[in-house]
């Protein structure tokens, strides 16, 4: 981090037979495909002068955790934050659908891939530091912030230890742990809105919610945090502690889409998956997790199409047994 003075196991229990993909409903508010065919060499040719890259039919898997889903026709690398809004004015004015990549923790992409222009901003990933605060670009990841500012001794982000995220989707789906989420050190945003223009938030125009950024369409290029000074061993101690915590719950090491329900109202969305003899149940070879019931792991060779499967029959059950409808954390991408 450099400092600046400006801010800018397998398991088939046989209790548990595979799930019929025609009975799996889709999850509610997962995104249809989109209808429009995209043209690269006419994006190529209104997206102008542009420092980045640009390419087709990109696999789409290797940038997920958990590893499905077919190509994106259009797979954008922006250098810069005004590479990515020459990128969102592109898309705007030839109506082209745009996905923005972050880490991947959360993404479930279809089998078929998408027709969309896939924008990834994993070359925004340099960090800066001023006094207390630290200014982070959309593609640094949290593990690599959360080593940076304990080795500069400031404290706050702890609570985000293990979350697989970068900085711009941490940001957009608020990411969190029981001890704390991302927007609670924010102090300012610079996104693209939807408009393609380059604007910087304060407080009082960050509107956060559970697992929402609230960004109502704006793209995040940089986030900076307000921290607090501490001693790194102090920093390095609270982190290892988080760390093992998460170890002994999530599965951590297996390919996940991490949480795939958000938390109802009525307490943990693991424990009514669990109680709603869920636990272990797959479809083809995507099973629900033995270490913690909100995870749907990928054994290998697993599909978006038993993903979605599984969430369904999940969701089933458990508004059946509890009257309870489970609301999709992951993104689904077709």
């Amino acid at each position: 981090m450099s400092s600046h003075s400006s801010e800018p196991p397998h398991h088939r229990p046989p209790e548990h037979g595979p799930l019929d993909h025609g009975r799996g409903e889709r999850p509610p508010g997962s995104p249809r495909r989109d209808a429009v065919r995209l043209c690269p060499r006419t994006f190529r040719g209104t997206l102008g002068a542009f420092g980045g890259v640009v390419r087709d039919n990109v696999d789409l898997a290797p940038f997920t955790h958990v590893r499905i889903g077919g190509p994106a026709r259009l797979f954008v690398e922006p250098f810069t934050e005004h590479d990515a809004a020459r990128v969102v004015r592109t898309c705007l004015e030839l109506s082209y659908p745009l996905r923005v990549l972050g880490g991947g923790s959360n993404v479930l992409v279809g089998d078929a891939g998408v027709e969309a222009v896939v924008m990834s901003l994993a070359a925004l990933n340099r960090s800066v530091r001023d006094g207390s605060r630290v200014a982070a670009g959309a593609g640094v990841s949290l593990p690599s912030l959360l080593r940076q500012t304990k080795d500069v001794g400031l404290a706050g982000l702890e609570s985000l230890t293990g979350i697989p995220a970068a900085v711009g989707g941490a940001v957009a789906m608020n990411a969190g742990t029981h001890e704390g989420q991302t927007f609670d050190h924010l102090v300012s945003l610079t996104v693209v809105n939807p408009a393609g223009e380059i604007e910087v938030w304060d407080e009082a125009r960050m509107r956060p919610r559970y697992r929402d950024g609230g960004l109502a369409g704006a793209i995040v290029v940089h986030a900076t945090f307000e921290l607090q000074r501490d001693d790194p061993s102090a920093i390095l101690a609270r982190l290892e502690a988080h760390l093992r915590r998460r170890n002994a719950t999530q599965p951590v090491t297996d390919k996940s889409a991490g949480c795939v329900f958000q938390n109802p109202q009525c307490g943990a969305a693991a424990k009514l998956i669990e109680d709603a003899g869920c636990k272990l149940m797959r479809a083809g070879r995507i099973v629900v997790s033995a270490k913690h019931a909100n995870y749907f792991v990928n054994e290998g060779g697993g599909t978006c199409a038993d993903f979605l499967a599984l969430m369904g029959e999940v969701q089933r059950r458990v508004q059946d047994r509890f009257g309870e409808t489970l609301t999709p954390e992951v993104k689904v991408w077709e």
